[in-house]
């Protein structure tokens, strides 16, 4: 064999080694990229979405000064049908940062933000008053609204009103949100325990 086709031959050979080294190389990053990127990138999608459920809640509504402009604390009932909702459970807990309930106390509403409104509190805790229709209602569909035998009336400081639902709370108030056909008796009852109530202002 000629010295001009051994040097074709290594010439070829050394153009199939580049080729097949490129090959290898090429095929190792796509590899890496199915085997490493890929997943890296699914996990950071992963804790996007469930930062996103987890943090949305605490999102400030529109508005809403930031947390620590303000520290408000009222005294507050919900009473449905003669009974306390009672908010004193953990799943009322400190839902929202800019107004709950906290420290296993259910009936101190603390405002941890300017122009916050009761309106937040309620939704927080999967409940509304719904004005128009004169309801409260609860996010799993049950409803308590005017009829004929019973009726939801609000009170704000003992005064009457038609709306609560966008009241921002003062220090020191007392609400009171009562569904039900209490006699005026009654009514003077649950009055005498929102204002027995020690609103903690801690």
């Amino acid at each position: 064999m000629s010295n001009k086709n051994k040097k074709n031959n290594k010439n070829d050979d050394d153009v199939k080694k580049k080729k097949s080294y490129l090959d290898v190389t090429r095929k190792k990053r796509s590899k890496s990229i199915k085997t490493i990127v890929l997943p890296i990138i699914g996990v950071i999608a992963i804790i996007a979405v469930i930062s996103i459920f987890l943090y949305a809640p605490n999102l400030p509504p529109a508005g809403v000064g930031a947390i620590g402009s303000a520290h408000t604390h009222a005294a507050f009932l919900v009473k449905v049908n003669g009974d306390n909702i009672d908010f004193s459970q953990p799943q009322y807990q400190v839902v929202s940062d800019y107004i709950h309930v906290e420290n296993g106390d259910g009936t101190t509403l603390h405002r941890h933000a300017t122009n916050v409104t009761f309106a937040e509190f309620l939704k927080s805790v999967k409940m509304d008053i719904d004005e128009e229709n004169n309801c409260l209602d609860f996010t799993n569909g049950t409803q308590y609204c005017n009829n004929n035998d019973n009726q939801l009336r609000i009170f704000v400081n003992g005064s009457p009103t038609d709306s609560i639902s966008n009241y921002v709370i003062n220090d020191n108030d007392r609400l009171l949100v009562i569904y039900g056909n209490e006699t005026e008796e009654q009514l003077t009852e649950a009055f005498d325990e929102l204002n027995k109530i020690q609103i903690q202002f801690t």
